[in-house]
């Protein structure tokens, strides 16, 4: 029970010692992390008493688990301080200048390369301290594997009889366990303690470096490297000196000039007359050209008020023919329902025509046929008439016998059935003017037959010629929608070249357009198209000057945008050299 509670004493203040790195090292967001880890478990205490050793095989585990995220955190930190070194000494290296530099140069040169010096023992510290940190890993997982297989044998020695014995033995290995791990956590300090001096050292040697720095471009100027200075061959002169030697030089020069100024006073005189005579001609020339351009100003600024005047114009215009397109849009719907009423009533009449044409042509055919059988009737009568005149003729003289007489009667009978007389009459076959009243009643119905099919031949004339006047009718209609189409294209194409023309400027004294639209549009459309060339002319010359001017507002943009990015990179630097000297200054005071 005391080897247990002086391990835990002796975790915790492994785990001190291991948190106080917080105060020289800069941390990153994970070591930040892991170090409120710490501080967590420096708050919680730890069980007094730990009678079973599966809590300290899990508060090892745990244990083992802070030290390997500390050790990769500390990786980080190296990586990022080797990096930021790298980048210093190609900054070095790139900027080498041959400059003459005084005495004071030479020392802080050689204080560089000192420093320089250190920092590479420094890394190459760093880096035993990180093959002891991975030996030490190595050293932690087997002790974690043998406490794992320590634990299994507990296992099994509790299944056994002799598990006390087992016990006392697995007590004493465990406590030789324990002196090691202890020997392993004072290595561990120890290792730790030489990693943050060494890091201690680091950053002191790296505010030595800076400050030399800052002496060297306070002597020397900037974009100086100390490789650049120590190749140089040659004695250095300091800045007092040369600063004299420089007076000595203007003395000299200021002799040779009052001597050289009394023999060229009169050149320089006659000089600056001329010089003066040409700078007011050239006066004179600027004032002459100052007024033309004033005029040119002037001339500019009318031409402009005019071009407003004209495009208001244009726009009043536009407005005017955009009311007349409206009004003539519905006046092409309301043509446009007359000819829809027009054909439908056209379709309609040509349809009674069709129908009356057919019931004529039925009555015409039924007059036919009934023409036909009348025919027909009247040559059989007309045969029978011929045949009872001969034999009215054979009977008068007494030829024909009494039977004929009655064939003769009964045959009588049939033919008074065609008669327009009434059936009942009885005939005497004395009477041979019967079938000339026949004849001439045959006659008759065909003559009124004649007259019938006279008049059908009338109305069909006067249905062909209404037919011909409804035809002749259509084909004004379509003429006049043929040309009704054509003059709302024209207004359709009028109305595109003035939609063209409406973001432009128009042509200076445009009339408005007159209701008519025959005469004056055929005689205004050659005028009205060169116009319209004028002004997409005059579009095209306003486009171009506008891109140079988007052009030249884009190039200025862009030199804004470098100004801009030039200034918060110059802020950017100062805030991290700002940053890098006050966090030199807290690692000096800790």
């Amino acid at each position: 029970m005391p080897n247990s509670k002086d391990m835990n004493a002796d975790l915790i203040n492994d785990l001190n010692d291991v948190c106080d790195f917080e105060d020289t090292v800069t941390w990153s967001k994970e070591t930040i992390e892991v170090t409120n880890f710490h501080n967590r478990l420096r708050t919680e205490k730890l069980p007094e008493r730990i009678v079973f050793p599966e809590e300290l095989n899990t508060y090892l585990r745990d244990r083992i688990r802070d030290l390997t995220a500390e050790n990769g955190c500390l990786r980080r930190a190296l990586e990022e301080t080797e990096e930021k070194l790298r980048i210093t000494k190609e900054s070095i290296t790139k900027s080498q200048l041959p400059i003459t530099l005084g005495k004071s140069s030479e020392v802080a040169a050689t204080k560089i390369i000192e420093l320089s010096k250190k920092c590479r023992e420094q890394t190459a510290e760093i880096e035993v301290f990180k093959t002891k940190c991975k030996t030490l890993e190595g050293t932690l997982a087997s002790k974690m594997a043998e406490l794992e297989n320590l634990k299994h044998e507990l296992a099994r020695s509790k299944e056994t009889p002799e598990s006390r014995n087992s016990t006392e033995d697995v007590q004493s290995v465990s406590k030789e366990d324990e002196d090691k791990i202890k020997i392993l956590t004072e290595k561990m300090q120890q290792v730790q303690t030489k990693l943050y001096e060494s890091k201690n050292a680091y950053a002191s040697l790296k505010q030595e470096f800076n400050k030399a720095q800052k002496l060297l471009c306070s002597e020397v100027g900037e974009n100086v490297t100390v490789s650049g200075l120590s190749s140089q061959l040659g004695g250095w002169r300091g800045r007092a000196e040369q600063i004299r030697l420089l007076q000595q030089k203007v003395s000299e020069l200021q002799l040779k000039l009052s001597e050289y100024d009394g023999t060229v006073k009169g050149s320089s005189e006659k000089e600056r007359r001329q010089q003066i005579e040409n700078s007011a001609k050239e006066l004179r020339q600027a004032e002459v050209a100052l007024e033309t351009y004033k005029r040119k100003l002037e001339a500019s600024k009318a031409r402009i008020k005019v071009l407003e005047n004209e495009l208001n114009t244009t726009k009043a215009n536009i407005a005017v023919l955009n009311e007349k397109r409206y009004h003539d849009d519905h006046l092409i719907e309301a043509l446009n329902s007359r000819l829809k009423s027009a054909e439908n009533k056209y379709q309609e009449r040509e349809m009674d025509i069709k129908n009356k044409e057919e019931k004529l042509e039925r009555e015409s055919i039924v007059l036919k046929n009934d023409l036909q059988a009348a025919q027909i009737q009247i040559d059989r009568l007309t045969r029978k008439l011929e045949e009872r005149e001969i034999e009215i003729d054979k009977l008068r003289d007494g030829i024909i016998p009494e039977d004929s007489k009655q064939r003769v009667h009964l045959e009588d009978r049939t033919i008074s059935n065609y008669r327009t007389s009434p059936p009942n009459t009885i005939r005497n076959f004395n009477e041979p003017n019967e079938y000339v009243t026949m004849a001439i009643a045959a006659e008759a119905e065909r003559e009124r037959l004649l007259e019938l099919v006279t008049v059908l031949n009338r109305r069909l004339d006067k249905e062909r010629n209404d037919a011909n006047n409804l035809i002749e009718s259509l084909q004004n209609e379509q003429s006049k929608v043929a040309k009704l189409e054509s003059k709302l294209r024209k207004l359709e194409n009028e109305k595109a070249g003035i939609s063209k023309v409406d973001s432009g400027y128009r042509v200076r004294n445009l009339k408005s357009i007159s209701g008519s639209r025959t005469s004056e549009e055929s005689a205004n459309a050659e005028q009205i198209h060169f116009k319209l060339e004028l002004l997409e002319e005059e579009c095209l010359a306003l486009k171009a000057r506008l891109n140079t001017v988007q052009q030249d507002k884009a190039s200025d943009l862009e030199i804004y945008k470098r100004m801009l990015d030039q200034a918060r990179k110059t802020f950017q630097e100062a805030c991290k050299n700002r940053s890098q000297a006050t966090a030199s200054r807290s690692t000096v005071t800790v």
